[in-house]
């Protein structure tokens, strides 16, 4: 690892996939120009994730959910890209503000009035509504730096290369899960100096992990 990857998150694409609850080949996709445009969430370090990267997939996710088509999503981010000048938009706290939709319309109001900024143009919009992330926090400069996906547990770029570890501590839920196969979680606790509660949290995260259910945000 180099240094200037130290403090960023460092994720491969089956990592990220785990992560977001989807195979693979999506990552892949979604980090890849096509047809409809282009890549939604390109590498920050050639074939692997920042968090940054890891928090826009999960805020283009959140709207692609929403029933926006792909080419709207790619069109949309490629226009907050040009409009901000930021190559990661969506893990700014300013501009994930201004998102919503509306059908099958993905908004911003970044210019102070709603605009569809998928497919262009503005217009009078009905049932706006805005994206609802409240387990994301940001830094005072509005960039994403830390990620609480579920109740004791910490996603910190600063921490183990941003893995999720039990809060307040550097063990990853992942070493939990793992050694819970051989261990009980009594035994676990004592041997980190941390609570069964803990254990027992980071044990149902990577539990969530394997159902394929994906971060929550």
């Amino acid at each position: 690892m180099t240094t200037t990857k130290l403090g960023h998150g460092l994720y491969d694409a089956a990592e990220v996939a785990r992560l977001m609850g989807h195979p693979v080949d999506w990552v892949v996709r979604w980090s890849t120009a096509s047809a409809n445009g282009p890549a939604i969430v390109e590498p920050t370090f050639e074939r692997w994730f920042s968090f940054a990267d890891l928090v826009s997939f999960r805020v283009a996710l959140t709207v692609r959910q929403k029933g926006i088509a792909d080419r709207d999503l790619r069109r949309g981010i490629q226009t907050l890209q040009g409009r901000t000048g930021l190559a990661r938009p969506l893990a700014v706290t300013t501009v994930i503000e201004s998102l919503a939709t509306s059908g099958n319309s993905f908004l911003s109001d970044l210019s102070g009035e709603f605009e569809d900024i998928g497919k262009g143009g503005q217009g009078v919009f009905q049932n706006v509504v805005r994206l609802n992330l409240t387990r994301i926090s940001f830094d005072d400069h509005g960039n994403a730096e830390r990620w609480e996906p579920a109740k004791g547990v910490v996603i910190d770029p600063a921490i183990q290369a941003g893995a999720p570890c039990v809060a307040g501590t550097r063990i990853p839920t992942a070493t939990i899960g793992e050694m819970l196969a051989e261990s009980d979680a009594e035994d676990l606790a004592l041997d980190f100096d941390i609570s069964v509660e803990a254990i027992e949290l980071a044990a149902a995260f990577e539990e969530l992990l394997d159902r394929k259910v994906g971060l929550a945000a």
